[in-house]
């Protein structure tokens, strides 16, 4: 497989590589709640996936075999399932991040606030 192939996978790590040392850094339960996690991952991935499912069958669009994985689930690259999962995950994450740091004071003054105008 070409490098090519790799490129929504390397995307997909990107996204995580950015979000998941937030649960570390500002003491995210996220993680830690799993089957909170998963209903949540699933109530916002799952119906996009099955739009997915079906756009794909109608033939609305499709997936460029020469940049993405061989492997297939119902039609669909291992990775752009995947995508169901990191997207909402990786969105969860930056949620509760920006929250703590609300929380804590640390965002910029709003102009209510006396902040910079």
């Amino acid at each position: 497989m070409s490098l090519p192939h790799w490129s929504y996978v390397a995307m997909l790590v990107f996204c995580l590589a950015g979000t998941l040392p937030l649960a570390a850094y500002y003491h995210l339960s996220v993680l830690r709640q799993p089957r909170r996690l998963l209903l949540t991952v699933v109530a916002a991935g799952l119906p996009f996936l099955l739009w997915d499912l079906y756009a794909t069958r109608e033939r609305h669009w499709r997936f460029d075999p020469a940049q993405t994985l061989p492997w297939r689930v119902a039609g669909l690259p291992l990775e752009e399932i995947a995508f169901f999962v990191v997207i909402p995950l990786a969105s969860v994450l930056t949620y509760e991040a920006v929250g703590v740091v609300r929380r804590a004071g640390r965002a910029a003054p709003s102009r209510r606030q006396g902040g910079v105008r």
